[in-house]
């Protein structure tokens, strides 16, 4: 087992194989933005790649942490809710309809419910989408500091066995 920091890898930059394996996951993910942002065509919503691919870099490093420090795969729920918390904090998107912030909350709630539904039913459980439940990680997505892990633990408690 590595332990001294001599025996780490540096870390590189992503490769394109990565890069496209991440990025195959977004339109999985986001499939039903139009519908929830009010608008003909995703194609309308200007990101920003630089952005967009520090996202993913990041993702990619917490993936590494999570096999290097707690011997374990970060897993699709705690990536879903990484991807949600980066949009919050770097707000790739843009929109000459909404405030940056909001459409950003607002794409991180579908990027979670979405990643959340996926997870669940992969998994043969259940998630807890009362409008109540909604409306508040709405309010928290667009007015608190939330951190990785809250978004997290978030995720996880969200899930139950049907």
């Amino acid at each position: 087992m590595a332990n001294k920091p001599s025996e780490f890898p540096i870390w590189t930059e992503l490769d394109s194989a990565t890069i496209q394996n991440v990025m195959a996951k977004i339109p999985k993910y986001l499939w039903n933005i139009c519908d929830i942002l009010d608008i003909p065509t995703a194609n309308e919503l200007e990101i920003s790649q630089e952005t967009l691919f520090n996202i993913f870099k990041k993702v990619e490093q917490r993936r590494v942490y999570f096999h290097i420090f707690h011997n374990m795969q970060m897993g699709e729920l705690n990536e879903g809710a990484l991807f949600c918390f980066w949009i919050l904090k770097q707000m790739p998107f843009r929109h000459n309809r909404y405030r940056n912030n909001a459409l950003n909350a607002k794409i991180a709630l579908c990027f979670f419910i979405n990643s959340v539904n996926f997870y669940a039913v992969k998994n043969g459980k259940k998630a807890n989408w009362a409008p109540a439940v909604v409306q508040d990680i709405y309010y928290a997505f667009m007015y608190r500091d939330l951190s990785k892990e809250s978004i997290m633990a978030l995720a996880r408690s969200l899930v139950y066995a049907s």
